[in-house]
């Protein structure tokens, strides 16, 4: 008996041909590998029973001074705050939301193409979804819509016990801003203040209502010193770093009389969207227009396996919905993108990083916003179309809207025949472990050349005897591991006995 292990090294790879691929994994779906092993994503629940209006496009989370949990979302229409185990909406008045078109009327796409006065099956528009900013001042949620520009404040303490019925306009800041952040030394900083696109200001220290530079307080501004606009900014270490629609650069304090400092920290390096910046801790990473790239001190350019994936598929014109996020319980970043007709403007696939490891997983899930845990015990997330959801809570089976999804993942060709001759299967040694057997099916699928006829030779399930029988002949096979809904599973070293057999 020749035993012959099959079971690819951890991580999806979807550049190239399968064929070029062969002996890894080439696809998958809610599974992910930690610690080199093939398992599923958790399940989620709904953290709401009711939709939210609008379709969210941002999160936020903190606590209060006396550690009451506060959850922040912004949609395209409204603002919504849990505190207390009660939902607010503090929409501001005034407060415009993401006016998106959906039409692919006549006109939407390229003059010339497709039949006069027909609607168009796609576009060509580009669909400038904006982004929510928000952060915490103390224990007051601070927060901006780009496609708005004023910063607003929300108070869970409006001074009798009561939290603010609706946020309000920070007094004296400016407008016509793109975003929002409250730096270390506790100044809000406005991002494209006032409408300047390249204007950074921020507020004397400890009073986010004064905004006017004087001889006697730290309020003051700077202008980005490259061309770009600046478009986000997020906290690093020491540091902020503002992302502009050319690069980034970095905010730093320098305490009097300057208060700050800002110089480029990369070039040609900028992000698809705002909201694909994810912070990890030490580092940041971003998606940018055909790679990935993180920040650490150092611009580096990140080396994808699943580059194609998701770059020969992201939408043009709806990527500025692409956004990221982190889950620190499995050392991943999660990118959601949309792909699809032009209606598609929120994300429905999904690449994840496992950045300790270094490998990468796909699949597909309709997600619009998402924050890690931390504050709430498991990560939450948000839909299209408003419903808020916990993550990582229990097995995949009746997480809402699973439909007929399964984990799996699929190897590319395993050459089990040995140069021109051919392998004949005998038994399938599996190594799995689960709750219960069978806690996973195998398929296997086999040519004899590359792009040769494929045979189906059916699915195996395995029990505690630890083998099944099974009878086919192939020079190569690709193996599909399909795992059960209800329970968690781990993928070991799957093994072959075969015999060697003649070229017919």
């Amino acid at each position: 008996m020749a035993l012959f292990p099959i079971t690819p090294p951890a991580g999806i790879v979807k550049n190239g041909t399968d064929y070029a691929n062969k002996g890894r994994w080439v696809d998958g779906d809610l599974v992910r590998f930690e610690n080199g092993y093939l398992k599923p994503l958790g399940g989620w629940v709904k953290f709401k029973d009711t939709a939210l209006t609008g379709t969210p496009i941002g999160m936020y989370s903190y606590k209060t001074n006396n550690g009451e949990e506060v959850l922040a979302i912004g949609t395209r229409s409204n603002v919504y705050v849990l505190y207390n185990d009660t939902w607010y909406d503090i929409t501001p008045i005034g407060f415009i939301g993401d006016d998106v078109i959906t039409s692919t009327g006549y006109g939407a796409y390229h003059y010339g193409l497709e039949d006069w006065g027909d609607e168009r099956s796609t576009s060509a528009l580009n669909f400038d979804t904006k982004s929510f900013s928000f952060d915490n001042w103390g224990e007051h949620l601070v927060f901006c819509f780009a496609g708005d520009g004023k910063l607003y404040q929300w108070r869970p303490d409006a001074g009798s016990g009561s939290p603010d019925t609706i946020a309000t306009s920070i007094t004296n800041a400016p407008t016509g801003c793109q975003a929002v952040i409250v730096s270390n030394e506790r100044h809000l900083v406005a991002i494209g203040a006032g409408g300047d696109p390249r204007k950074i200001a921020w507020s004397d220290r400890e009073d986010n209502t004064n905004w006017t530079s004087t001889a006697r307080n730290t309020a003051g501004d700077l202008q980005i010193p490259t061309g770009g606009k600046a478009n986000y900014a997020i906290k690093w270490q020491n540091d902020i770093i503002i992302f502009t629609d050319v690069g980034i650069n970095r905010l730093y304090y320098t305490g009097s009389p300057f208060v700050y400092g800002i110089q480029d920290a990369g070039i040609n390096c900028k992000a698809i969207s705002p909201r694909s910046i994810v912070s990890s801790g030490s580092f940041l990473s971003w998606i940018s227009e055909n790679s990935f790239f993180s920040f650490d001190g150092t611009v580096r350019e990140l080396k994808s396996d699943v580059h194609d994936y998701i770059f020969d598929n992201i939408q043009v014109n709806t990527q500025q919905s692409t956004f990221g996020t982190h889950n620190i319980d499995f050392n991943e970043i999660w990118w959601f993108f949309p792909v699809g007709d032009v209606d598609q403007l929120s994300p429905n696939k999904y690449v994840i990083w496992n950045y300790i490891d270094n490998v990468w997983s796909i699949g597909s899930m309709n997600r619009s916003c998402w924050v890690d845990q931390g504050v709430f015990n498991h990560p939450l997330s948000c839909d299209s179309n408003g419903f808020v959801y916990e993550h990582d809570k229990r097995p995949l089976f009746n997480s809402p809207n699973l439909g007929d999804q399964v984990p799996f993942a699929t190897t590319g060709p395993l050459e089990i025949g040995n140069g021109d001759k051919l392998a004949q299967v005998n038994q399938i040694l599996p190594d799995e472990e689960s709750n219960s057997l069978p806690g996973i099916t195998i398929g296997f699928k086999g040519k004899n050349t590359p792009l040769g006829t494929e045979t189906d030779f059916g699915n195996f399930t395995f029990e505690s005897d630890g083998y099944t029988d099974a009878r086919f002949t192939a020079r190569q096979v690709s193996m599909t591991v399909t795992g059960s809904l209800t329970q968690d599973f781990q993928v070991g070293n799957i093994r072959l006995d075969i015999k060697t057999r003649g070229k017919r």
